[in-house]
């Protein structure tokens, strides 16, 4: 059999074949992670650990190691062949960031990895790596004079956000801000309370000798720390138990606060989090119905539903940008737009979005947002709430979405969510009312939410 045979691959032959589908792929690392597993049912779970660090990893401090190999090279970086990059970026990472691994080793494989896949580059390969470590990481990461570019380079981000972000919020910032980003975030859940509560699952996992703890904010909440294996090998999947959701992410439900007995609509439910969130907040009593323009995503819900004994929900798929409105009937109660973003805000969790976001995709980004929310703004009854969030924090995608809307819909206005929230995450409401979290400051996602009231008209 050839070297792309599930049953022969080892965990690095795994990592190439995921870094170079990352490049041709629009679907995210989490995805193509998923599926590439999911056929490697060989692996044991130090081995899929390892998949995990090498391709996380690498996404984390690609433009580093490119910096280094670019140094070494006898020709243009970017001229070298795309899977000849990968091989080297694995290679590096492992010797700058991976300590268990013996020096000889990394080399070894690197080079054994390019005979099975570009034979023509082994020599180049080995030649490259050997002079790495002759010369040291020090003499090879030599920075540059910009302090922004050398930001850029020390923490592996895009010199254009690294830049964006100085000149907003200053250098120290900036960089605590990138720092956050690659640092290795636990594995969040959000506890189903439909089947149980946070204190019997954590001690039913203290028993296992799992490493977990309350989330701080969250009253749902528990992270795993050091857990890089499929959640569906953890105590209580099957059952219903929990669902993967940053604590960030588990304060926009707490914000919608639904009842048993309203009529909510999930916009942009992609795959559900949110949505079985909301359901699991109103006891199952509540009626709602969850949109995505993606047909696919809607599928994941249904399996999600099933397995959290979520009731009451409707899948549909609906783009509401589209000139023909869907009939949903009635205005609801609450509406829940978690938009489309640029995901600036979950770089930790997404490494791979550094090397996929342009300049131009913040911008782009809000207009689309705002033309969401003002479509949605009628499908909001008088007197009832919109509640509009993002995992982003850009001004574009936050502030000025809300301004602009506010603008157009003079009927709404920002409605202070002190009730809504528990106690210890009100800290993070600002002056006017807006939930604005920064990885900088807070040890979760980045997200900006807002609860908007629709005034009642009646009164």
């Amino acid at each position: 059999m050839g070297s792309g045979s599930p049953r022969l691959q080892d965990p690095r032959a795994i990592a190439l074949r995921l870094l170079d589908n990352l490049e041709k792929s629009n679907l995210t690392l989490d995805r193509l992670m998923e599926a590439a597993l999911d056929t490697q049912g060989h692996l044991d779970q130090r081995d899929r650990s390892l998949v995990y660090a090498l391709v996380y990893g690498v996404q984390r401090w690609r433009s580093r190691l490119d910096h280094i190999a670019a140094g070494l090279a006898n020709r243009p970086w970017r001229q070298i062949d795309p899977t000849v990059r990968n091989i080297l970026r694995l290679a590096l990472f492992q010797l700058l960031f991976l300590d268990r691994i013996p020096a000889p080793a990394v080399v070894h494989t690197a080079v054994d990895l390019a005979k099975r896949r570009t034979p023509w580059a082994a020599n180049f390969i080995n030649a490259l790596l050997r002079a790495f470590l002759r010369q040291g990481a020090h003499t090879a990461l030599a920075p540059p004079g910009d302090p922004v570019a050398a930001l850029a380079l020390e923490t592996a981000f895009p010199v254009w956000l690294a830049a964006r972000w100085a000149e907003r919020d200053g250098m120290e910032t900036a960089r605590r801000r990138c720092l956050a980003a690659n640092r290795m975030p636990p594995l969040t859940l959000r506890i189903n309370r439909l089947r149980t509560h946070r204190r019997k699952v954590l001690e039913a996992w203290r028993e296992e000798a799992l490493d977990a703890a309350p989330t701080a904010v969250s009253p749902d909440g528990v992270a795993i720390g050091n857990h890089q294996g499929p959640v569906q090998g953890l105590p209580g999947y099957a059952q219903g138990w929990f669902q993967v959701q940053d604590e960030a992410a588990q304060l926009v439900s707490l914000l919608a606060t639904p009842r048993p007995g309203q009529r909510i609509l999930d916009a942009c439910c992609g795959r559900g989090g949110k949505t079985c969130h909301l359901a699991a907040l109103a006891e199952n009593r509540a009626e709602i119905l969850a949109t995505d323009q993606d047909g696919r995503k809607l599928d994941g819900l249904t399996d999600e539903m099933q397995r959290l004994g979520v009731r009451g929900v409707r899948p549909l798929v609906v783009d509401w940008l589209q000139a023909t409105a869907p009939d949903v009937g009635p205005g609801f109660d609450v509406v829940l737009l978690d938009a489309p973003c640029s995901g600036l805000g979950v770089i930790g969790r997404n490494p791979d979005t550094k090397w996929r976001r342009h300049p131009d995709d913040v911008n782009r980004q809000a207009r689309r947002q705002l033309a969401l929310a003002n479509a949605l703004a009628d499908r909001v009854r008088p007197g009832a709430v919109l509640v509009y969030a993002v995992c982003s924090i850009e001004p574009e995608e936050t502030d000025g979405v809300i301004a602009a809307f506010l603008d157009r819909r003079p009927d709404f206005a920002i409605q202070p969510p002190q009730a809504c929230l528990p106690a210890p995450a009100r800290h993070l409401i600002r002056p006017d009312g807006a939930v604005r979290i920064d990885p900088a400051t807070e040890a979760m996602d980045g997200f900006f939410m807002v609860r908007l009231a629709r005034r009642d008209t009646a009164g």
